[in-house]
């Protein structure tokens, strides 16, 4: 049970993240979109991929407005022979070509929808200073939703036929309602300046200050076995067992009580009402903990936190060529979960998390290295960041065996005065240990691309437009359950992201 709700509340986790490493979100504005590599910018967007560079800019107020969509789908196919004892998941089986019954896996889908991820950034430039200031989400930036529940939790459940013969309960099959859905955004706030050192270098440095905000809520109801022809709930099966077996205890409790007035504690027949009296009691704690376990659940339960940080970086540039290097320091969220009443009074709930704790959702540090050079009309960036997830507590550090490393390139080519048109490739390499994932905590390398383009309306102002679809590796978990049966869990992903941005020069 503790697994179960260990995956609940790390939902925020697998949330709308549109590009960069299990935790954070680089694409910050629908330039990146289009592009990806935006490490030597010197458009609106420097505020967040290249804070030294601000002071390249033009003389003068420059703003960038931004929205972006994202659509991605969570698809977790798992194989666990128990499964096929669920009366909704009859079409598990079917007959192979040599007309054998032949076990199929499930599928388990979530989707995710963000119609809403702004950014704003604002520079002001003036000779050799700049002052900035930006808005954006960091992480999370959308809901999940699980209709029909997930393998993690069914798991936990679909053993309980076999578990009721133990108790001579002839249960043929299981059923049990499940929903899911959460919502996660971290939103940072960047406050800064940067000065120009000689006509070729600069440096910024800034503040970070990032609100988190998760909420989750679902079910897990009904959990049932069916008796002959009779669905019964399970936590009534459980709870006239743990009744027979009180009343045997105090059977037996009396006959001890009776040897050890006529023999003594040390006799043998003692002894063996004593072994007897310790069986039933192991007997009666286990089934009473499946009678609380298998009694409805109702999640409802938020975390907020906060967290404040520097960045620091440094710009260069010389000619037709630019360089960059940024540092962004751990974001060392705390999440304080607050429970509304009907979570905070089920014992089960709240005795794994109490209402009132605090949990870890550090966001790691970052480094990032970029280098341009513009060959005439054409501007080629080559992009390198490195996340230290190894130094970050979050919901993903029993998974991590080595830090992220992603490598972007992107290219713009202005092909005329009021036309630019890129495009861009980012590879994100994770190093997780896969079998430690679970179906609602988990990350998968990727291939991003990018496209779009940018039209000048006049001087003042542009537009942004781009699109980038992600293709996911796949990731496989095969472990066992508590019971020693086998599982085999196949991850899959898709995502899609668009989105538009306005710059303004004034």
């Amino acid at each position: 049970m503790k697994k179960i709700f260990t995956i609940l509340l790390s939902l925020a986790t697998v949330t709308t993240a549109l590009a960069g490493g299990p935790m954070t979100n680089t694409n910050q504005s629908a330039a990146f979109l289009r592009s990806i590599a935006r490490g030597t910018t010197l458009d609106t967007d420097a505020v967040y991929n290249n804070p030294a560079g601000t002071v390249f800019m033009e003389d003068g107020w420059h703003l960038g407005i931004n929205n972006q969509m994202a659509k991605q789908t969570r698809t977790i196919t798992s194989s666990f022979a128990p499964f096929n004892m669920g009366i909704n998941n009859m079409s598990l089986l079917q007959l192979d070509d040599k007309g054998y019954m032949q076990y199929l896996p499930k599928e388990f889908t979530g989707e995710v929808f963000s119609p809403l991820v702004p950014s704003v950034h604002l520079t002001w430039k003036k000779n050799r200073w700049a002052v900035m200031l930006g808005m954006g989400v960091n992480g999370g930036g959308g809901s999940l939703e699980f209709n029909d529940g997930l393998g993690s939790f069914e798991r936990q459940f679909a053993v309980l036929p076999m578990g009721m013969q133990q108790l001579g309960v002839n249960a043929t099959k299981y059923g049990m309602d499940m929903y899911l859905k959460g919502s996660s955004q971290t939103l940072a706030f960047n406050a800064g300046v940067a000065f120009r050192i000689t006509d070729w270098l600069s440096a910024a440095a800034m503040v970070r200050y990032s609100t988190s905000s998760n909420a989750y809520e679902g079910y897990m109801k009904n959990i049932s076995v069916l008796v002959g022809n009779k669905l019964t709930p399970a936590s009534a099966i459980f709870g006239n067992a743990f009744s027979q077996l009180q009343n045997q205890l105090t059977g037996l409790q009396a006959q001890y009580e009776q040897v050890v007035g006529a023999y003594g504690a040390d006799s043998e027949a003692a002894q063996q009402l004593a072994a007897g009296m310790q069986q039933v009691g192991e007997a009666m704690t286990t089934v009473g903990t499946n009678a609380v376990k298998t009694a409805d659940h109702i999640l409802d339960v938020k975390q907020t936190g906060y967290s404040i940080s520097p960045v620091l970086a440094l710009y260069f540039q010389k000619g037709k060529w630019a360089a960059s290097a940024k540092y962004e320091f751990k974001m060392a969220t705390e999440l304080e979960i607050e429970s509304a009443e009907v979570s905070a009074n089920d014992a089960v709930i709240n005795a794994l998390f109490p209402n009132g704790a605090k949990v870890k959702a550090e966001t790691p540090a970052l480094l990032a290295l970029a280098a341009s050079r513009e060959c005439g009309p054409v501007k080629i960036t080559a992009e390198y960041h490195l996340f230290f997830d190894k130094d970050a507590e979050n919901s993903f550090s029993s998974c991590i065996e080595g830090n992220t490393m992603e490598y972007l390139l992107g290219a713009e080519w202005q092909i005329s005065k009021k036309w630019l048109v890129s495009c861009g490739a980012q590879r994100t390499q994770l190093n997780m240990n896969e079998n430690a994932y679970s179906d609602m905590n988990y990350s998968i390398s990727s291939w991003s691309t990018a496209i779009g383009a940018a039209y000048q309306v006049c001087d003042m102002i542009r537009i942004n437009v781009g699109l980038m679809p992600t293709f996911y590796d796949e990731a496989t978990a095969v472990g066992k359950d508590s019971n020693g049966i086998d599982f085999k869990d196949v991850y899959n992903r898709t995502s899609m992201a668009w989105g538009i941005g306005l710059d303004f020069k004034f």
